[in-house]
């Protein structure tokens, strides 16, 4: 193939690459619905959530868990990890779940979210590492909420006609550093949510109902560790059924949506940082000549030669 039909083609791909594209659900952490027509009394008919039992060992009590503290109000906060394939992804929206108690309609008016590159831990957290990991955000992002979607009823473990109306809340995450783009890698999202005063501010999100559809439970809560509402916040892994000296419960996961788009594919950025700047034509030089499947070879002649540093120069810049 020539160059003069091969830039042709790569300004082609370089235009298509500019229009909008429709966001997509990159990630989804987990359901919360169990019963799709489930509700019985007053909400007959409607989605349910219902809750997985926990037998606390050595007792014959079964617990479980309606919701998990995520509220501003009360400086609590949730956070849950996904991981970013080999492509990136480039976020535009997190989905998330809540509810508030005696509140029959959406209730939630803010979201506050942030971004870890590592486990959530703080002073004081159980297992503190040496160095303690910093959110990507000095400041939270202070999100509006928006008007909620209804999704299902959270109930007991056997209850079905409990009105316990859990709503979803989409929010941008344009406001992440370089609007959003993540390289691969493993991250966690952290939220907390504002919403109606009263009778209580509290804001609880569900658990994924039921726990088997998916697996590696490891949310974390920033919680009072004893459960004593004066006590100091610290990150720390949530666990249901937790009674200290007697039963280490077991660990959760939250549902999450995480919505965006993957970034096509950027051949001319040969040092993988989303950058076609001059690293790339310098790692270009070092492999000039004949070449055999290999990353400085763009347009696949089995030589890097004036040819692929044109391409290089084209692309310039930004990957899209």
């Amino acid at each position: 193939m020539n160059t003069r039909m091969s830039l042709a083609i790569r300004l082609s791909a370089t235009l298509l690459a500019c229009m909008p594209v429709l966001a997509d659900t990159l990630h989804t952490n987990g359901p919360v619905v169990t019963n799709p027509t489930g509700g019985t009394g007053s909400i007959t008919g409607l989605p349910i959530s219902n809750c997985d039992g926990f037998t606390v060992p050595g007792s014959t009590f079964n617990f479980s868990t309606t919701g998990v503290a995520a509220t501003v109000a009360t400086t609590t906060a949730l956070a849950d990890d996904f991981e970013v394939p080999e492509s990136g992804w480039d976020l535009d929206a997190l989905t998330i779940y809540a509810f508030q108690t005696s509140q029959t309609t959406a209730s939630v008016t803010q979201v506050h979210v942030n971004l870890w590159t590592e486990t959530p831990y703080s002073a004081g957290s159980p297992d503190e590492p040496a160095t303690l990991p910093q959110p990507v955000l000095a400041a939270n992002l202070v999100l509006p909420a928006g008007p909620g979607t209804f999704v299902c009823h959270r109930q007991s473990v056997t209850s079905t006609g409990t009105v316990r109306p859990v709503f979803s809340y989409t929010v941008s995450l344009d406001g992440l550093p370089n609007a959003g783009r993540l390289a691969p890698g493993r991250y966690w999202i952290q939220w907390s949510c504002a919403g109606a005063a009263s009778p209580s501010a509290n804001v609880f999100c569900p658990l994924v109902s039921p726990r088997a559809a998916v697996q590696g439970h490891n949310a974390r809560q920033f919680n009072a560790l004893d459960g004593n509402p004066a006590s100091p916040r610290v990150w720390f892994e949530g666990r249901e059924g937790y009674v200290a000296g007697s039963s280490e419960g077991r660990a959760f996961a939250l549902p999450f949506e995480l919505l965006g788009t993957v970034p096509p594919p950027c051949p001319s950025d040969l040092d993988g940082d989303r950058d076609v700047s001059a690293s790339d034509i310098a790692l270009a030089l070092l492999d000039f000549g004949p070449c055999t499947d290999c990353a400085s070879d763009v347009d696949g002649s089995g030589e890097v030669d004036g040819g692929d540093i044109a391409f290089l120069l084209l692309d310039f810049g930004s990957c899209p």
